[in-house]
């Protein structure tokens, strides 16, 4: 009889882990599907919501994925607790959650229901740091005679990305019209992301501190830059000068090795003090640089190249027998093969 009862207890576990969604406790789509079609056959009546949190993929790519699966362990709580132990509620996966009512039930509860459930999660957002982005989009249909999982959640989808795509309510229920626009959905849903993915991108690419003095880079990436101006200066117009810095000693030749490291550096760190934060250089031979005026015409180049001069002397004022000379010429327009 024991034997029984654990192999009994050991079905009921497994029955469980097979319906369940590991991630939030919740059911999971086939156990949703299974429940809500066995209702839908027996009664044929009740109302379905779909749900999904809006732009769910920023917050994972700003904040991380570890606390996206909380985001949406916390949602899944606060839908529990909004609705009865009757209702069949699951995830159906990603950001996507449905909740399933038997019976009847009024427009106006169901409105009041997709309110406090908006208004938790506005405040699940701001309790897990990710501010006023954890807002959620709904669509909700009654069961109509005949119906099955399938075609009723296909209204309730088509009701919730109808909401996405073209209303700012949270709550949408089904309406026939929406037909019309399935075709439409899915390239207006990417154009209406676009926007949203460029604030993110411009976010990763911009600098997050702009660091005084010319913007030193590796010589393979000034190349590239150096390719890209001079692609563009005939669209753009710029004017951009190119200079060659060479370090030498009283004759004209490389310095020592055993002084070229602290003499580079210095080098370096006055290139970087007396140039523009737009300008551009880097390291051409052990004892060079090259770097790039974006702006700058051929008469700046006395200024310029006085100031580099100045800033280095005042680095190493006790070296007066180490020399720099500068050779510069303008970037000309490249000529694509015909």
């Amino acid at each position: 009889m024991r034997r029984m009862d654990q192999l009994q207890e050991e079905n009921d576990r497994l029955k469980i882990l097979v319906s369940q969604d590991s991630l939030t406790g919740l059911l999971n789509r086939g156990a949703v599907e299974e429940n809500v079609g066995t209702e839908l056959r027996i009664k044929n009546s009740g109302a379905f919501i779909m749900m999904d949190i809006d732009h769910f993929k920023r917050i994972n790519d700003i904040y991380g994925h570890l606390t996206g699966d909380k985001v949406l362990q916390k949602l899944a709580h606060a839908i529990s607790c909004l609705f009865f132990k009757r209702d069949i509620i699951g995830r159906m996966g990603g950001d996507e959650f449905a909740v399933f009512i038997p019976g009847e039930y009024r427009k106006d509860m169901l409105l009041s229901k997709a309110e406090s459930l908006y208004s938790r999660a506005l405040q699940i957002g701001k309790e897990m740091g990710v501010g006023n982005n954890l807002k959620l989009t709904m669509g909700a249909d009654q069961a109509r005679a005949g119906d099955t999982f399938q075609t009723l959640y296909s209204r309730a989808d088509l009701a919730l990305r109808f909401g996405k795509a073209e209303s700012k309510k949270y709550l949408n229920f089904y309406e026939e019209s929406m037909e019309h626009y399935k075709t439409d959905f899915q390239i207006r849903e990417e154009l209406m992301e676009a926007p949203l993915d460029m604030k993110y991108i411009r976010r990763q690419l911009k600098e997050p501190v702009f660091s005084r003095g010319a913007y030193c880079q590796d010589y393979q990436t000034f190349l590239s830059i150096y390719h890209f101006l001079e692609r563009s200066l005939d669209r753009t117009g710029l004017r951009v000068q190119i200079i060659l810095v060479s370090l030498t000693d009283a004759y004209g030749s490389f310095v020592k090795l055993d002084e070229r490291e602290f003499l580079v550096e210095q080098l370096k760190k006055g290139i970087s003090s007396s140039l523009r934060f737009n300008d551009i250089y880097t390291y051409y031979t052990s004892c060079q640089f090259l770097v790039m005026t974006p702006g700058a015409a051929g008469k700046d180049m006395e200024v310029i190249t006085n100031r580099i001069r100045g800033r280095f002397r005042k680095l190493v004022p006790d070296r007066p027998d180490v020399k720099l000379f500068f050779s510069f010429y303008p970037l000309q327009q490249t000529v694509p093969k015909q």
